[in-house]
């Protein structure tokens, strides 16, 4: 029998087929098996017949008195029971996950995130579904949203931006944006500090490419004004140290400076206050399992707060 085959045999044959041989089997007569399945006896010996039918031998030897299984009967049985258990077993899972009782959501988030807002969210959501496993990374927007697109990870964390098409975006909050700068720089203690005194400064961001920098690029370009990048560095707690060692000022969300040596630096308020929007990205809404649903409504109820980024 080839592949080809297959749809004609389970053309005439279901489980209700499978089943009710199981049935017979395991209890070992016919009006047993028939109360098991609460099905009439004439009905369940029709079953039988068609599945003997549809295979083209006899599955068992019937009297009177007893049952019993012929050898193609017998070299059924086994091979019966653990496809017949395996397919309960994934049932079972599927129903689970369906109520959220089980489950796996992968994730992936930028590293300030990770740092910052994730620890508590995860604990957060494992004690409201316990059954459910999280499995966390993080990474850049370019490596979050490659792995995204490719399958490699079921929702990202990542600024609401360009490169999103075709993916379902969920906004979540925004963050302020805040200059940082050498404790012993002049507008160290002002109450806010305007772009343009920013650009006027050496500045240390993030190389090209990533989004943090692309921002910036962005939001200096519409104000009309040239940034004087004199270092570029990848991980945010280096743009710090750089900054801190008076070698020039940055801008940074907020939740990027969650945990870093701010000691030698001062943050200031930017002016026009600037932010970044935070998404949750997932693929369209038909790819989402419930629990992938779950987390992304927990996170869009969780971070309704307006002040949530700076909790």
């Amino acid at each position: 029998m080839s592949d080809a085959d297959l749809p004609r045999l389970f053309r005439d044959i279901n489980l209700s087929h499978l089943a009710t041989f199981l049935a017979v089997i395991e209890v070992g007569s016919f009006r047993g098996a028939a109360e098991r399945m609460s099905i009439s006896q004439s009905a369940l010996s029709t079953r039988v017949r068609q599945l003997e039918q549809a295979l083209g031998v006899a599955l068992l030897y019937r009297t009177t008195r007893s049952v019993t299984l012929t050898p193609q009967g017998e070299a059924m049985r086994e091979p019966l029971r653990r496809v017949c258990g395996d397919l309960l077993r994934l049932m079972a899972g599927l129903r689970e996950e369906a109520s959220l009782q089980r489950g796996l959501v992968s994730v992936v988030v930028l590293p300030s995130l990770a740092a910052s807002l994730l620890p508590r969210l995860a604990l957060e959501f494992s004690a409201k579904y316990s059954g459910i496993e999280l499995r966390l990374r993080d990474a850049d927007s370019v490596t979050a949203l490659a792995m995204l697109r490719r399958g490699g990870t079921d929702i990202a964390l990542l600024p609401h931006g360009h490169g999103l098409e075709g993916l379902l975006v969920t906004p979540l909050f925004d963050e302020e944006l805040l200059v940082v700068l050498p404790a012993g720089d002049g507008a160290a203690r002002s109450r806010h500090m305007a772009l343009v005194d920013v650009a006027k400064r050496p500045l240390v961001l993030n190389p090209r490419g990533i989004e943090m920098r692309e921002a910036l690029e962005g939001l200096f370009r519409e104000a009309g004004l040239m940034p004087r990048v004199v270092q570029e560095m990848v991980a945010n707690p280096s743009v710090v140290a750089m900054v801190a060692a008076g070698i020039g000022a940055t801008i940074l969300p907020r939740t990027a400076l969650s945990g870093l040596d701010l000691a030698g630096c001062r943050t200031v308020p930017l002016r026009p206050r600037s932010t970044r929007a935070i998404a949750a990205v997932t693929t369209p809404e038909r790819d989402l399992s419930p629990p992938v649903r779950a987390f992304r409504d927990f996170l869009a109820a969780r971070c309704g707060v307006s002040d949530f980024a700076s909790e």
